[in-house]
C-alpha cells in the first residue's frame, strides 16, 4: 500500500509541478508582452515623427480588404479567429475617396497606380471611387491600373485610367451578373427535416430555396429589373472610359468562351478586345515601370518611389473646426442583430448606446443615420426605432443615409426620418417579414423514436419533435403577417402615402434607390455628405462640425488585438471548412437558436451584389 502510495504522491508532485511550470510560463509571457507594449509606447513618445515626404512619388493605391462606411473591431471570438474575421481589413469609403479626390491636385505626385483586385465593394461604393479616378485623369494626372483578375467592379474603376493593365497570366471577367441559387427542397426532405417557411409579401423570395427547386417568376423579374439597367449604367461608364464603342462590353462577354476556343491565354482577349492597354508578366510590369517612372536608386528590379494609401492620407491637412455644434452620425453596418457590433453585424446594443450618446449631448444638434445593411430580426430593428424615437422627441431632425445597400430591416430603421437620402445604385427596399422553422418529425419517424409525454398547458403540447399542427401553422402566419402589417404601416406613415400605396411596392420586392425616389420611398438622390447638409439645414445650422460615433472596445479585446498581432497567430483552414462555419454563423447569425420561430426581416437576395 505504502508503494502504491508514494507512486501517487510522485505522479501528484509531478502534475502541480507541470502546473506551475506552464501557469508561470504563460504568465511570464502576458508580462513580458505588456512590458514591450509599453516600452514601445514610451519609446515611440520620444521619437520625432517622421515627415513624410510625397515629391515626385506615385501614389501606390492598392486596398486590400473590404469597403465599409466605419471599420469597426472585430469581437475575438472563435468563429472571428477561425474565418479570419478579425483580420479583414476595412477601409472606411471616406478615406478611399479623400485620398483620390486630394491626388488630383496635388502637384507633388508623379502618377497614382491603382489596384483594387482584391478589394470587396457594391457597386454604390465602385462607382464612387470609379468617379474618383476619373476625376483624376480629366485632372490631368496620370492614373496606371493593374489587375491580375479584374470583376465587374475592379475593371469598372481601373476602365477610368489612363493605362490598364492585365497580368499575362489573368483574366478580365466583367462579365455582368449571374444569380445562381441552390434549393435544397429536395434535399431536406431527403434527410426528413421539414422546413416551415412563413412569409409576408410574395415577393420576399429570400427563402425559396426551402420550398422550391428552381428560380420563380418573381424572382427573375425583381432581380432583372435591379441588374438589367445597373449593367447598362457599368457599361456604359467602361465604354467611355476606354473610348469603346457602344455595346464592346456586352460582346466581349457574350463571345468570350467561343474566342477562347482559339486564344488559350485568355488574357490576350481582353487586349484583343481593347479593353487593356498591356499584357504583362510581373517581371514585365515592374521593367515597364523603371522604365516609365525609374526609381531614386535607379535599381531596374525595384519598383518606382511611392506612397501607400494611409501614409499619404497622413499628409492631408484637416480642416480645422472648432464649432459648439455637432452633426452626429449614427452607422447601421451589417446584418441587424441583438448584442455589440463586429464585423458584418449591426448589434443593436452598440448602435442605441451611440443613439443614447446623442440623446444626452444638447451640442447634437440633428443626427445622420447611415444605414449600410441587409436587415435583420425585427426585435433588435425595434430598439433601434425605439432609441431613435426618444432622440426625435427632444425636436431634433433626423435624416437617413442609404449607402450601398439599405433592405428590409434596413428600411425598418429610417421609418423616423425627416427625410431618407439614397444613391442612385443603393439597394434598397425588400419591405416584407417571414419566419423559418425546422421541425424534426419525419427524422424521429425514420430512427423509431417515440415522443410522449404529459404538458401543464395546451400551448405547451407541442414542440419541434412532431407534426405541426394546424393551430401553430395559422398562429405563426397570423405574427408574420401582423408584422407586415405594422411595417408597412410604419412606412407609410413616414412617407405620408396611403398604407395601400406602400402595401403595392412593397411585398418584400427589391428596388434601386433611383426606382425608390420614383416610388416616393426615398425623398432624395446623393451621398452622405448631402443627407448631412440637409440636417444642418433642418437645423438650422450655419456652422458645424460632423462627429462619428464608434464603438467602445472592451480592454481585454483591445489587448488581445494587440497580443495577437504580436504573436502573429494565424489559423489557416480549407476554403470549404470557412465556407460551412460562414454559412451557420454568420449569414443567420441574427436568428436566435434559442426560439422555435424567428420573425425575420432580412434581404438574403441582396448579399449576391457583394463581390471582388
Amino acid at each position: 500500500m505504502s508503494k502504491v502510495q508514494s507512486l501517487w504522491s510522485k505522479a501528484d508532485r509531478f502534475l502541480s509541478l507541470s502546473r506551475k511550470i506552464l501557469i508561470n510560463s504563460l504568465t511570464a509571457i502576458f508580462l513580458i508582452v505588456i512590458t514591450f507594449a509599453i516600452l514601445a509606447g514610451i519609446g515611440s513618445s520620444f521619437v520625432p515623427e517622421e515627415k513624410i515626404d510625397t515629391k515626385n512619388k506615385i501614389l501606390w493605391f492598392k486596398p486590400i480588404g473590404v469597403v465599409v462606411d466605419n471599420s469597426v473591431g472585430s469581437s475575438y471570438s472563435l468563429d472571428s479567429l477561425l474565418l479570419g474575421s478579425a483580420d479583414i481589413k476595412q477601409h472606411e469609403l471616406d478615406d478611399l475617396l479623400e485620398v483620390l479626390n486630394t491626388a488630383a491636385t496635388d502637384e507633388n505626385l508623379s502618377a497614382v497606380y491603382i489596384n483594387v483586385t482584391e478589394l470587396g465593394m457594391y457597386y454604390a461604393s465602385a462607382f464612387e471611387i470609379a468617379n474618383a479616378v476619373k476625376n483624376i485623369r480629366d485632372n490631368g494626372k496620370r492614373v496606371i491600373a493593374y489587375g491580375e483578375n479584374y470583376g465587374n467592379q475592379a475593371y469598372l474603376i481601373s476602365s477610368q485610367a489612363n493605362d490598364v493593365i492585365l497580368n499575362k497570366y489573368g483574366q478580365l471577367s466583367s462579365f455582368g451578373f449571374s444569380r445562381k441559387r441552390e434549393y435544397v427542397k429536395d434535399l431536406y426532405k431527403n434527410i426528413k427535416l421539414n422546413q416551415h417557411v412563413f412569409i409576408a409579401g410574395e415577393w420576399k423570395t429570400g427563402l425559396e430555396p426551402f420550398t422550391r427547386n428552381d428560380m420563380s417568376e418573381e424572382d427573375k423579374t425583381q432581380w432583372n429589373d435591379f441588374a438589367v439597367p445597373l449593367w447598362q449604367k457599368m457599361t456604359d461608364f467602361m465604354e467611355e472610359g476606354r473610348n469603346l464603342t457602344n455595346g464592346a462590353m456586352q460582346e466581349y462577354g457574350d463571345g468570350f468562351w467561343k474566342l477562347a476556343l482559339s486564344e488559350s491565354e485568355v488574357s490576350q482577349i481582353a487586349f484583343n478586345s481593347g479593353l487593356v492597354d498591356y499584357v504583362f508578366t510581373s517581371e514585365e510590369l515592374r521593367k515597364w515601370f523603371f522604365e516609365e517612372f525609374p526609381n531614386a536608386e535607379n535599381d531596374i528590379n525595384k519598383l518606382p518611389d511611392s506612397i501607400s494609401i494611409y501614409d499619404y492620407l497622413s499628409t492631408i491637412e484637416s480642416v480645422k473646426n472648432d464649432s459648439k455644434n455637432k452633426i452626429a452620425i449614427i452607422n447601421i453596418e451589417g446584418a441587424i442583430a441583438t448584442g455589440e457590433s463586429s464585423y458584418g453585424i449591426a448589434g443593436s446594443d452598440t448602435i442605441v448606446k451611440n443613439i443614447r450618446k446623442a440623446i444626452k449631448d444638447n451640442s447634437v444638434k440633428a443626427l445622420v443615420l447611415r444605414v449600410n445593411s441587409p436587415g435583420g430580426g425585427v426585435y433588435p430593428s425595434e430598439l433601434i426605432t425605439n432609441s431613435l424615437k426618444e432622440f426625435k422627441e427632444t425636436g431634433r431632425p433626423i435624416v437617413s443615409s442609404m449607402g450601398d445597400i439599405a433592405a428590409s430591416g434596413g428600411v425598418w430603421v429610417t421609418t423616423l426620418s425627416d427625410e431618407i437620402w439614397a444613391k442612385k445604385e443603393t439597394l434598397t427596399g425588400s419591405i416584407g417579414v417571414y419566419g423559418l422553422l425546422t421541425t424534426i418529425e419525419g427524422l424521429y419517424e425514420w430512427a423509431g423514436v417515440q415522443v410522449d409525454g404529459v404538458s401543464s398547458t395546451e400551448a405547451a403540447q407541442w414542440d419541434t419533435r412532431s407534426d405541426m399542427p394546424e393551430n401553430v401553422t395559422n398562429a405563426i402566419q397570423a405574427s408574420v403577417d401582423s408584422t407586415y402589417e405594422k411595417f408597412v404601416t410604419k412606412v407609410s406613415e413616414n412617407r405620408d402615402m396611403r398604407y395601400e400605396e406602400v402595401h403595392a411596392v412593397a411585398k418584400g420586392r427589391i428596388w434601386s434607390g433611383e426606382k425608390a425616389s420614383q416610388l416616393g420611398l426615398v425623398d432624395f438622390l446623393g451621398s452622405l455628405d448631402d443627407a448631412v447638409s440637409s440636417a444642418s439645414n433642418l437645423a438650422n445650422l450655419k456652422n458645424y462640425k460632423v462627429i462619428t460615433y464608434v464603438k467602445e472596445l472592451d480592454p481585454f479585446e483591445v489587448f488581445l488585438s494587440e497580443l495577437l498581432d504580436s504573436l502573429d497567430i494565424k489559423i489557416n483552414l480549407s476554403q470549404k471548412t470557412k465556407t460551412m462555419i460562414n454559412f451557420f454563423s454568420d449569414q443567420y447569425n441574427f436568428i436566435d437558436v434559442d426560439k422555435d420561430i424567428n420573425i425575420t426581416s432580412y434581404c438574403f437576395e441582396c448579399e449576391y451584389f457583394f463581390t471582388k
